[in-house]
């Protein structure tokens, strides 16, 4: 009998999942204010493998994963970050049974960081959800230069 691979447990036993990577190019430190799903599980490593509300993402990448054990499981959740600068950040994804995976980012009077997203990969069990935040002014620089 074939098995199909895609449907394959991972070691943790989760057959779907979708990362949540941030990439903070940001001067600035953006809290966790909260995280929450709709469907599925935190996975991962560690005592507490989703966002923790209260810690600081610093410049860099980090990532939580939103898994399920059965492919017909809903996926979904929402981050909240709080920057430095003030505003805040909302990260939202959703993946129903049957139907394709979705994220997107909102802000709310953001100070000088500018905020993007996309889904990569979403015809696998295992597509990735980036956010990226950087400085406005880095990214206007960044857009003169490409523009000459």
């Amino acid at each position: 009998m074939a098995t199909d691979n895609n449907l394959s447990a991972d070691d943790n036993g989760t057959v779907r999942s979708i990362t949540i990577q941030i990439n903070n190019s940001s001067d600035g430190d953006l809290g966790i204010a909260s995280g929450q799903l709709t469907g599925g599980n935190w996975e991962g490593s560690g005592s507490e493998p989703g966002p923790v509300p209260g810690n600081v993402i610093s410049a860099g990448n980090v990532s939580f994963v939103n898994g399920a054990s059965n492919v017909f499981s809903v996926l979904g959740g929402d981050i909240q970050l709080a920057p430095a600068s003030g505003g805040s950040i909302t990260i939202t994804w959703s993946w129903p049974h049957g139907l394709g995976v979705t994220g997107s980012t909102s802000t709310s009077t953001l100070t000088g960081l500018s905020v993007t997203s996309s889904v990569i990969n979403p015809q696998t069990n295992n597509p990735t959800l980036q956010v990226y935040v950087v400085d406005t002014a880095t990214l206007t620089q960044a857009l003169e230069q490409a523009a000459k």
